[in-house]
């Protein structure tokens, strides 16, 4: 990563991160808001849960809405505790209930600019002025901000800002009111919606490597990182217990989300997984087991040898396999995958989706099951 502020700042783009602990409270006094509905609290504690599979086990709150320094935005805390573990993170509503903003929020501008996305010019500095002072970011890292496109908010627009080095380039999404006046660099989440049905809207299906019939009343769909330890071993308890268990009941679609900043190799084999689906998409399952299989013999300097041998192993044919990982001609699979989960708000691996439903992490086989059979039965 370019920078430790840039990372920490990606990762504040999604509440998955909740339950691990980290705490991000707001330090800043405010004025109690007055004749804010409760009603308001108890659907931003519901959609919480929901959107962010928060176990019903752990305990979620709310802190009283605070008059922010934002004039349309209330500010509050959402507090998490799962046994010993407690976690705060600070969050702003929209004073009309419509949205959640989890991240950071500025005022781009103080008045109303009826045409921002027009004439962006002024916006972006401002977003790159904060950025660089919010998060310390040296003048010899170049910051750049996307253009302003449409979101899935009527209210905002969302774009991409860019830090880059020689070392790298990383991304972060931002969102933008269409009155030019605020901008939100994190996440923004529509409270009216359906959490479940909001994040099943949001992952492409079409054309992905998946196992099970496309009609199974219940779809998991899996964020993995081929070099990741965790993900080895939920690759093994779905492929060995899951599956057996559950047979055409179930549908799992696999997604890559390798963690390019903390590992060398994933990038890579996640092209090659990819390139299997290509060139015979028989070959993915077993090709992305034996890679996970073997994740304590590759390393940098071997991953690409190791990767054509374990190709060959599964049926796939060495030249055409070493060309497509050449060329990185499955990229773009790649990268869509990763702009998708992030988007969703993952911050680590593995992230599934049951239906719906975030799983972070690997929880015990009685828990999943558990999730499985809830989902199963929602779905009659």
């Amino acid at each position: 990563m370019i920078k430790t502020q840039w990372k920490e700042l990606i990762a504040a783009g999604g509440l998955v991160f909740l339950l691990s602990g980290v705490l991000v409270a707001s330090q800043t006094t405010h004025q109690a808001a007055k004749g804010v509905n409760s009603a308001t609290q108890q659907e931003v504690i519901h959609y919480v849960r929901e959107r962010f599979g928060i176990p019903d086990a752990a305990k979620l709150t709310i802190a009283p809405f605070q008059n922010s320094e934002y004039h349309d935005f209330y500010q509050t805390t959402i507090y998490v505790e799962n046994g010993k573990r407690k976690a705060a993170q600070s969050a702003f509503v929209t004073k009309d209930g419509r949205y959640l903003a989890i991240g950071s929020v500025f005022v781009a501008s103080e008045t109303v600019q009826p045409a921002v996305r027009a004439n962006p010019s002024a916006t972006d500095q401002k977003i790159i002025q904060y950025v660089r002072e919010k998060f310390r970011i040296p003048v010899t890292i170049k910051l750049s901000v996307g253009p302003f496109q449409d979101s899935e908010y009527r209210d905002f627009y969302q774009t991409n800002i860019y830090a880059e080095s020689e070392k790298g380039k990383s991304t972060q999404r931002a969102f933008v009111t269409k009155d030019g006046r605020y901008t939100v660099i994190g996440s923004v989440y529509n409270l009216n919606a359906d959490p479940r049905k909001e994040v099943e809207h949001s992952i492409s299906l079409k054309g992905q490597a998946s196992v099970g019939p496309a009609d199974a009343p219940v779809t998991i769909v899996e964020y993995a990182d081929l070099e990741c330890p965790m993900c080895a071993r939920m690759h093994q308890f779905l492929a060995q217990e899951v599956i057996p268990k559950y047979g055409n009941k179930i549908r799992i679609v696999f997604k890559e989300f390798p963690l390019v900043t903390i590992h060398d190799w994933a990038l890579t084999a996640a092209i090659a997984n990819e390139c299997a689906y290509d060139l015979d998409p028989s070959t993915f399952l077993r090709y992305r087991s034996t890679i996970f299989t073997n994740q304590g013999l590759i390393n940098g300097a071997n991953v690409r040898t190791l990767l054509l041998d374990f190709g060959q192993r599964v049926g796939l044919n060495r030249l055409r396999l070493a060309t497509c990982i050449d060329s990185k001609q499955s990229l773009p699979r790649v990268e869509a995958d990763l702009r998708e989960g992030q988007q969703l708000g993952i911050a680590s691996t593995p992230t599934l989706f049951v239906n719906g439903r975030p799983v972070v992490g690997m929880p015990s086989p009685e828990q999943f099951y558990k999730i499985l059979d809830q989902a199963l039965s929602s779905a009659k």
